[in-house]
């Protein structure tokens, strides 16, 4: 067995995307070549690998003559992010319902115990988990490898966004009650009530979201 050695452009990777999904580096911060390599410690060449990288993860974006900048929230990428995962978990969610055994019930069922605990704990960081948590669990029990690697590209950029909304309206929605419709409908083992629920649930979240962040601006301006 051997120990994978990350490059230092993997690293700087890794550090960049945790600045940003925490919300370190809010949405819309401008962000150089040359500022970041001293931050890092690193050469140019390295950093423009990373960025590249969380290009590709559609966490920033490059601005002409100016470098790059954290992408900003707009109802446009709620949108964008809200109906595409929604489709992505739908899928899953028929694939889970129409294939139950019970090492799948076991599974979808620890998943939610786990919202359950994080939504008892009250801290954030635990309900964030918990609530990615649950969604990546349903889209890995389909067994979907395609599925899963489609999904799991947009993960990150989905944690930021969850990161993002909680921070600004913390504990906003009670993590069991949100998602129990999703296991009922998983578990009874109808495909198209499962996708329904994950629809539904998306739609609602989406309209959440959509009405919040317009409130958010009519402050702001």
């Amino acid at each position: 067995m051997k120990i994978e050695k990350l490059s230092f452009a993997d690293r700087a990777t890794d550090l960049l995307r945790a600045e940003i999904v925490q919300g370190r580096l809010a949405p819309g911060t401008r962000l150089t070549e040359i500022d970041l390599a001293t931050q890092l410690g690193t050469g140019r060449g390295t950093v423009r690998a990373a960025l590249a990288a969380l290009e590709a993860e559609d966490l920033i974006v490059k601005q002409p003559y100016t470098g790059w900048a954290v992408r900003d929230i707009s109802q446009k990428t709620l949108w964008e992010t809200y109906t595409l995962r929604c489709a992505l978990e739908g899928l899953a969610a028929r694939l889970v319902a129409g294939a139950l055994t019970t090492e799948i019930r076991d599974a979808l069922h620890a998943a939610f115990q786990r919202l359950e605990q994080a939504e008892a704990s009250g801290d954030g960081g635990e309900r964030v988990a918990a609530d990615l948590g649950f969604h990546r669990t349903l889209v890995n029990l389909a067994g979907h490898d395609s599925l899963s690697r489609q999904y799991f590209a947009l993960s990150n950029k989905f944690e930021w966004l969850y990161r993002w909304s909680e921070n600004h309206w913390p504990s906003r929605i009670d993590l069991a009650s949100w998602h129990r419709p999703i296991v009922d409908a998983v578990l009874s083992g109808d495909p198209d009530a499962a996708e329904r629920a994950i629809r539904e649930h998306g739609e609602s979240s989406l309209a959440d979201d959509l009405r919040d962040f317009a409130e958010l601006r009519r402050q702001s301006a």
